[in-house]
């Protein structure tokens, strides 16, 4: 039963706009005064993609769940630097937990690029707590859109 309503909760977060992606935008009353309606769709699907992504790391106990969602979402090119390098490059992380969800922003660039950020936290003394970010490129495909990129280096972009 956790498993089935576990799957209808992520279909269900995938397939509606996430209505916190509005209170993040609201807070940043000037980037959102100059981005286009396309934009704004692209910074839903990835705050939806990363909070379903993560939740899925989080509370899965359907195996593979995150990969499943993650090759839907997420073009080839992402997936295989995810297995050459070994990390997960979506999180530069090794885990997730629901510190990282609740802390989890996602801001516009330009047109196709997005800064990821969230909280994370470490439970070691020697490893201090820091605020990872990712820099995702985000391109329509068909009726969605997909993470064409992802690196946590800052791309060398004009700010809109």
């Amino acid at each position: 039963m956790k498993k089935n309503y576990l799957a209808i909760s992520l279909v269900v977060c995938l397939a509606s706009a996430p209505l916190t992606t509005y209170a993040q935008a609201k807070k940043a009353k000037s980037v959102v005064a100059t981005m286009n309606e396309t934009q704004k769709e692209k910074q839903q699907f990835a705050y939806g993609f990363y909070k379903t992504y993560m939740n899925s790391l989080i509370y899965s106990q359907l195996a593979d769940l995150s990969t499943v969602i993650a090759k839907k979402f997420v073009s080839p090119k992402v997936l295989k630097k995810t297995a050459d390098t070994g990390a997960d490059v979506l999180l530069d992380a090794q885990d997730c937990i629901e510190e990282n969800v609740r802390t989890l922003q996602v801001v516009p660039i330009n047109n196709d690029w997005f800064c990821v950020a969230f909280m994370w936290t470490s439970t070691y003394d020697k490893i201090p707590s820091q605020k990872k970010v990712i820099y995702i490129k985000v391109k329509q495909q068909g009726n969605s859109f997909i993470i064409e990129d992802a690196t946590s280096e800052k791309p060398k972009l004009t700010k809109i």
